[in-house]
């Protein structure tokens, strides 16, 4: 089967399309399908390009307008010649890459990990953050209407949607009027694969992830300065338009000597930096299938994840924290500083059962682009 993947982000950008592109290109590739994936880029080629055994497309970002025209045009190339398209993103990328299949009579199957809307317009307009259900059920959405109606018109002209989390595909069939939707949840990487094995846990607590208003980590920090836990430090791991924000906040409430901002890593090199760590802290004002939770579960290394999570292991969590409390989590980050509560929770979270590999996204993968294709 010819597969033409389209994505918003792809490696070494940091973020969940960023990664699952590539990993599923190559599965597919190993499959026995021919696969092309064109994505947004930073720049137009990397050196390490050449080591995929797909082809790989970047588009480099520019005006925004022009962006748009620019992947419309390299996409629609590619997508002439595939049997299916299946897209990572539905507006910035999947809007072009839509229409782009529709006029070449393509189907295109969409899969959702995030939210526009929230998480691009509402929560980075300065609004005070609120979490993604409540945005849908106490019609926020309504305040983008244009946005909506372009995103319901790519999805509804969708073969097929497909969720990682059951609980986000339920919001979207109901408020965009979807009818063929399933869910394939991310799968748990193989540390052990990578050669990656966790020691003694250290007096570190890290984040990895985009600093963007969604992932909270303004909170964090202020939480991280009031808890009560001398001798344990933080580490903030990646990159984004946050970024000043967070050095600006470490610096005025004097946290420069156990607050770290390090750079974004790949996959690989940032499971090695945090393998040690004493806990991995997600403080999302809501996080649908965040991968790092599924990482720190390969590696062994406890999460304290926010309770605005849409995970299928939510209800198994040990403990969770209320995004919108600094105090909560300040609370939290003491008791994974006490060693017996700590031993405890350790416990507790490696009980957590949920076993999914790529073999298993593979698999309903090829079965879903099968029954869309009539292969």
């Amino acid at each position: 089967m010819k597969i033409c993947i389209v994505s918003g982000i792809f490696e070494p950008e940091s973020g969940g399309p960023a990664t699952y592109a590539p990993q599923l290109a190559q599965k597919l590739t190993e499959a026995g399908h021919e696969v092309v994936v064109v994505t947004y880029s930073k720049k137009s080629t990397y050196p390490s390009d050449t080591a995929y055994s797909f082809k790989l497309v970047r588009v480099a970002r520019g005006n925004k307008l022009l962006n748009r025209l620019r992947f419309f045009l390299m996409a629609r190339s590619f997508i002439r010649s595939s049997e299916l398209v299946y897209m990572l993103d539905w507006f910035a990328a999947g809007l072009p890459a839509s229409i782009a299949a529709r006029l070449a009579g393509k189907p295109y199957v969409v899969r959702v990990g995030g939210d526009y809307l929230w998480e691009q317009k509402y929560l980075e307009s300065g609004k005070t953050p609120i979490a993604l259900g409540e945005f849908y059920y106490a019609g926020f959405y309504r305040h983008y209407p244009i946005l909506f109606r372009i995103i319901r018109w790519v999805l509804r002209g969708a073969a097929h949607v497909v969720f990682n989390s059951e609980m986000q595909r339920d919001i979207y069939k109901k408020h965009y009027a979807l009818a063929n939707v399933s869910t394939i949840n991310n799968p748990i990487p193989e540390t052990a694969a990578m050669g990656i094995v966790r020691g003694v846990p250290t007096k570190e607590f890290v984040f990895w992830g985009r600093f963007i208003v969604m992932k909270n980590v303004i909170t964090l920090v202020r939480a991280f300065g009031q808890a009560h836990i001398p001798g344990f430090t933080l580490a903030l791991i990646g990159n984004g338009p946050q970024k000043k924000h967070i050095e600006d906040l470490v610096t005025e409430m004097g946290l420069g000597s156990r607050v770290r901002i390090e750079a974004a890593l790949p996959q690989k090199a940032v499971l090695e930096r945090v393998k040690n760590a004493r806990a991995f802290i997600l403080p999302s004002w809501t996080d649908i299938s965040p991968n790092q939770v599924y990482e720190s579960m390969a590696l062994g290394l406890p999460a304290l994840v926010t309770k605005e999570n849409y995970l299928s292991i939510r209800d198994q969590l040990p403990e969770t924290i209320d995004p919108g409390s600094v105090s909560d989590i300040a609370a939290k980050l003491q008791v994974l500083a006490d060693e017996a509560k700590y031993a405890q929770f350790v416990n507790e979270f490696s009980s957590v059962a949920f076993a999914w590999s790529w073999d298993d996204v593979l698999r309903e993968h090829i079965a879903l682009f099968k029954k869309v294709t009539n292969v």
